[in-house]
């Protein structure tokens, strides 16, 4: 408990502004249980260090993330400030008159005024007001009932580039993390105000309250761009960590580190805070959880590492059992409602099993009476007897409750299935199963019958796969993504059958996963990475690999591979089934052995788990990439400096060679010894 308080004194210090000796002072204050400072004193320090409290921008700072990156992007925004990235200047707009009561005007005042305190926005000089592109702030109610103010940006948001980035994910922290990790998170202060804008840029960020012209100084809430710019610039920060080995997840201004004791992820966050403290951000205490815990929130998930389980947050359940009630059979329910509550069951996908499922009935239900590209938020859905059937099972027993495991069991056994317009076969193992199609199924479209096939198969093979983990291999990808995804709403038919298929596995305790033929594996490869392809494998020089194997040790098994290139005397593929191939790398045992391993890039994250669930020893050919989640799994991992592949023109190739890697020194390729026991 004390080192917990300590870390969170520290972090409150370093942003309070106090001198060094009055920080000193408190720090070494006597503990009064989990509270800060004491019952008498914390409350009374939290209003003196707001009052005092100003956004930081990080021009003041740009020598120390200097220190830090290379990546002019980054630099020149902190040091200049962001350039909106418009694809055409918007025209001037000019100020339009607010029409808001007495009470509103003075609420508004005194936003800004606080605004002004934390420099986030400025005066327009006299002889700008009323050029530049004036957007409306105005009041909108909370949850809680309150009023908060919102700058309209949509009119400039217009006129910006839609540029696509990566944000980090719950399915990526589920799958990072291990069981009994400890976990803290911190929250940001006023995470965008610390980003400036461009000075030139400022005009377009401009609002009236009263007769006051104002700009935005810094990254205001509501700009589309605003979450890409705050993640990329954030990123930078996450890999300087990473590479000291500190398991961090940056999800705007919400970060969890992860670590596997209480002592050493209380080590991890003294760390990152005194980071972000040099790099001039400053952390809000009271939404931080600074106090190492097995069970913490997250991004919308209760995470418990204890039980290796994630669950939707109490409040979740709450609304959504206060709201399925209303959706009896026949119940006009306004669109707005409804809109809601599939929004509750699409944030528990990986919360809640079977969400997908039960959600089905009643998005079919709403795409029956209307229409998304219409608009009509005012309307109203009649509620179907199917939709109100289904819904019950949201609020019965435990079914959103018992949350769902960070990871799907991996799959024991394999069925390969496929179909025509005549008939339909599957195959598991030694074992063979075919049959035709009825006139009445001879007519339906190939992707009803390729999913049709998967059932059948399953069926026939029911003795051998009850209450087992089964993959299904189609080389259909609606098929699979029908079965992976519970239904859909693109076709009802395809979505029925898919239904009865999930259906029949739960009365026969049977988990199911689908994967295309040819090995995608549910991972769509960026250009960096190896195309899925027979003739086509990317393949490391020979020469290269027999220096890595003299050095680490010889390999048996080449754990992604094909008959060409594989450099192992036995070796496993994407591409199953292949012949000699020992079939698919995830559904064999990876203990006892040294094993080699060139896995595509997106799979690396299921790579690192599964050598730490088998204890394998691994010789792996990898990226050094710090702004990637895995990154510090992989350092963890590690029983040695990685190896630092050199770049040679021929190191990367396809076709025997014949085909060069047209990039290969953005790859950063490295060899890594890793152990799972560590």
């Amino acid at each position: 408990m004390g080192t917990a308080v300590v870390a969170r004194r520290q972090a409150w210090l370093r942003n309070s502004g106090f001198s060094a000796d009055v920080q000193s002072t408190l720090l070494d204050l006597p503990f009064d249980g989990d509270r800060l400072f004491g019952a008498k004193a914390d409350s009374a320090l939290e209003r003196f260090k707001e009052s005092r409290a100003t956004a930081k921008s990080l021009q003041r700072f740009l020598h120390k993330w200097k220190s830090i990156t290379t990546d002019t992007w980054v630099l020149g925004i902190v040091g200049k400030g962001y350039a909106l990235p418009f694809r055409e200047f918007p025209p001037l707009i000019p100020p339009r008159p607010s029409y808001c009561s007495e009470e509103h005007l003075l609420l508004l005042e005194q936003e800004v005024q606080v605004l002004l305190s934390k420099g986030a926005v400025e005066l327009v000089p006299e002889q700008e007001k009323g050029r530049g592109c004036y957007s409306r702030y105005f009041l909108i109610p909370k949850k809680d009932g309150q009023l908060r103010p919102i700058l309209d940006l949509r009119i400039l948001n217009w006129f910006l580039k839609q540029e696509k980035f990566k944000m980090l994910t719950l399915a990526q922290v589920l799958l990072a993390l291990n069981k009994e990790d400890w976990m803290v998170s911190v929250d940001l202060q006023d995470a965008y105000f610390h980003v400036p804008i461009l000075k030139s840029h400022r005009k377009y960020l401009r609002f009236v309250v009263g007769s006051q012209h104002y700009q935005f100084a810094v990254l205001p809430f509501g700009l589309t761009s605003a979450p890409r710019v705050f993640t990329k610039v954030m990123s930078v920060v996450a890999a300087e960590l990473r590479r000291k080995g500190i398991a961090v997840f940056p999800y705007l201004d919400d970060w969890l580190i992860k670590a596997k004791s209480p002592e050493l992820v209380s080590h991890h966050l003294q760390s990152t805070t005194q980071l972000l403290f040099d790099l001039g951000f400053s952390v809000n205490v009271p939404k931080s959880h600074l106090e190492p815990s097995q069970r913490l929130l997250f991004i919308g998930a209760v995470l418990d590492t204890t039980l290796s389980r994630a669950f939707p947050p109490p409040q979740r359940i709450q609304d959504i059992q206060e709201l399925v009630p209303m959706f009896r059979n026949g119940a006009v329910v306004p669109v707005l409602k409804v809109l809601r509550l599939l929004g509750l069951f699409a944030s528990c996908i990986l919360l809640v099993t079977h969400a997908r499922w039960h959600m089905r009935a009643l998005q079919w239900c709403l795409r029956r009476q209307w229409s998304q590209h219409k608009g009509d938020l005012e309307g109203t859905v009649k509620i179907s007897r199917d939709a109100a059937v289904e819904l019950k099972w949201w609020i019965a027993g435990n079914n959103l409750s018992q949350g769902k495991p960070f990871a799907q069991s991996p799959p024991v056994a394999t069925v390969i299935t496929d179909a025509s317009t005549l008939g339909w076969g599957a195959h598991l193992g030694d074992l063979e199963i075919k049959g035709l199609w009825s006139p009445e199924e001879q007519v339906f479209h190939i992707n009803l019958l390729e999913l049709r096939a998967v059932r059948l198969a399953l069926k026939a093979f029911l003795p051998s796969l009850r209450g087992q983990s089964v993959q299904v291999l189609t080389d259909n990808t609606t098929t699979m993504w029908y079965i992976n995804k519970q239904g859909g709403v693109g076709s009802y038919l395809l979505c029925r059958e898919a239904l009865r298929l999930w259906s029949w596995a739960k009365d026969h305790q049977i988990c199911l996963v689908a994967n295309h033929l040819a090995g995608v594996l549910n991972v769509r490869a960026d250009s960096l990475s190896r195309q899925f392809s027979a003739d086509h494998e990317w393949r490391l020089h020979p020469d290269q690999v027999c220096l890595i194997f003299q050095m680490w040790g010889f390999p048996r098994i080449d754990l992604f591979a094909t008959r060409e290139n594989a450099h192992c005397p036995l070796f496993c593929s994407l591409q199953y089934p292949m012949q000699g191939a020992l079939g698919d790398a995830f559904q064999i045992t990876w203990c006892d052995q040294l094993l080699y391993a060139f896995p595509p890039i997106p799979l690396i994250p299921r790579v690192l788990r599964k050598i730490r669930q088998d204890r394998a020893q691994v010789i792996l050919i990898a990226p050094d990439w710090p702004r990637r989640v895995w990154y510090s799994d992989l350092l963890q991992l590690s029983l040695c400096p990685p190896l630092r592949l050199p770049l040679r023109a021929d190191l990367f190739s396809q076709s025997q060679g014949q085909v060069l890697h047209p990039n290969l020194q953005s790859l950063h390729l490295h060899a890594w010894r890793l152990n799972g026991a560590t």
